[in-house]
């Protein structure tokens, strides 16, 4: 009896490789190296020409540690949860601890469902401020939660399929019998002084919200200054500061200064 033969190591041609991660991208929406080089295989520095080719042929869109998809209906393809997380990690944990820097002890404050405002929530953590908590958003529920200093209520709703978002008329209507002090608030894209979402209901929570609160403040990555996604929120003018990093386009923090709003960078070593 012969001994099995051990597994041949394939390697890809780079054509081959780009065409994988194009695939990995329509399946998921959004990828970051980190993802591509265990799905692949393939070193970091390797994949980072493959993702400036796809941009240059017009597939991708680049972020710090990853890439968009680039296609009519990324406008509603909403990314995995996951790899949403995961990208601009460094970014969205700067504008985390400068957001949560700003909240005076007391206040309450509607944390926004998302990645970004999760980093809100770990800051505050660490500050050990009181504080009063409103979200729709379990898993940030539950790490505020875990301080005997912030009091949490829970927007209650459907669970969104695949995240921690709670949905529905009942947060809607939960959301219309608050007047917090502040909201900290995200979003899928920003485009020409719009904000805008990949799901009509996430878009209404967020509308909602946007009532429930006296000062409004965005927390977006530069990543997040990309085309419109389908469904519309608001304008930048109905905030009052943005949160942002110093990667965000000249262009764009030009709209941003002349819409009157107080603008916030933060620089990420």
């Amino acid at each position: 009896m012969t001994s099995p033969q051990p597994l041949a190591i394939v390697t890809l041609l780079p054509s081959q490789r780009r065409d994988r991660i194009v695939d990995f991208l329509r399946r998921h929406g959004a990828v970051t190296l980190q993802q591509l080089a265990q799905a692949l295989d393939a070193s970091v520095s390797t994949l980072r020409r493959d993702l400036d080719v796809l941009e240059a042929d017009g597939v991708l869109d680049r972020t710090h540690g990853g890439a968009l998809l680039r296609q009519q209906h990324y406008s509603t393809f909403e990314p995995d949860p996951v790899a949403a997380a995961e990208l601009s990690p460094r970014e969205k944990r700067a504008i985390g601890y400068a957001a949560a820097a700003e909240l005076q002890p007391g206040q309450s404050v509607v944390f926004d469902s998302g990645s970004t405002v999760m980093e809100v929530a770990r800051a505050v953590l660490e500050r050990r401020i009181p504080l009063v908590a409103v979200t729709n958003d379990l898993a940030i529920a539950q790490l505020l939660g875990s301080s005997p200093q912030i009091r949490v209520h829970v927007l209650g709703g459907m669970l969104r399929a695949g995240s921690n978002t709670l949905m529905g008329d009942e947060v809607l209507t939960g959301a219309r019998h608050i007047r917090a002090d502040v909201l900290l608030m995200g979003a899928h894209a920003v485009t020409d002084g719009v904000l805008s979402e990949t799901d009509p209901e996430v878009a209404a929570v967020k509308r909602a919200l946007m009532q429930a609160a006296h000062t409004k403040r965005l927390l977006v990555d530069a990543s997040k200054f990309r085309p419109r996604a389908f469904m519309t929120i608001c304008t930048l003018a109905e905030f009052d500061a943005v949160i942002t990093d110093s990667g965000i386009p000249a262009a764009e923090l030009d709209a941003l200064g002349k819409a009157g709003l107080q603008v916030t960078q933060v620089s990420v070593a």
